[in-house]
């Protein structure tokens, strides 16, 4: 039989995760395209696929999870946290696998196709192409009208970074 205590926990490891999509979405509505754009315009233009300023928002979010852990490990009272922090952990670990894996292909490039992924990656298209919607990253919501209208353009973001690049790795293609 399985415990309340792992079903319990394993609830705040989801609400956590969960959760996240809604923070990511707000953060990068109201502070990535807002006040903080000076750090994430890094991710709007042409780039060479090495560090952008807009790597340190990944590295904020990171701080969250730290502290969650750090103080759910020193107080007894707070022991659910090192549970949220497992959250937030796992989100940024899609993230990282979803949007700079998957998606911009900046740590190496995947073979092969997955639908879900698929889905993701022209969403974050849309979002390049535009500036606006979709602000979220694992369940980024597209009106149809928008859809259409992105499916007119040629664009693909990063195609000068991938094609300067040998397949499967961060390496430049010799000249």
């Amino acid at each position: 039989m399985i415990s309340a205590n792992l079903i319990t926990g394993a609830l705040i490891v989801l609400a956590a995760f969960v959760a996240m999509e809604a923070v990511s979405y707000l953060t990068h509505r109201f502070v990535m395209h807002g006040f903080g754009f000076g750090l994430h315009k890094s991710h709007h233009v042409n780039r060479d696929g090495g560090f952008e300023l807009n790597d340190l928002y990944p590295m904020m979010f990171s701080s969250v999870a730290i502290l969650s852990f750090t103080a759910g490990t020193f107080s007894p009272a707070l022991r659910p946290l090192v549970l949220a922090g497992t959250g937030i952990t796992l989100y940024g670990v899609a993230y990282l696998f979803v949007h700079e894996i998957y998606i911009h292909r900046r740590l190496w490039t995947l073979k092969g196709r997955y639908r879900l992924l698929e889905w993701m990656k022209a969403s974050h298209r849309i979002h390049h192409l535009f500036g606006g919607e979709p602000f979220g990253m694992l369940l980024p919501i597209v009106p149809r009208a928008l859809r259409e209208r992105a499916a007119e353009v040629p664009y693909e973001p990063d195609a000068d970074v991938r094609a300067a690049r040998r397949p499967g790795t961060r390496r430049p293609v010799a000249a």
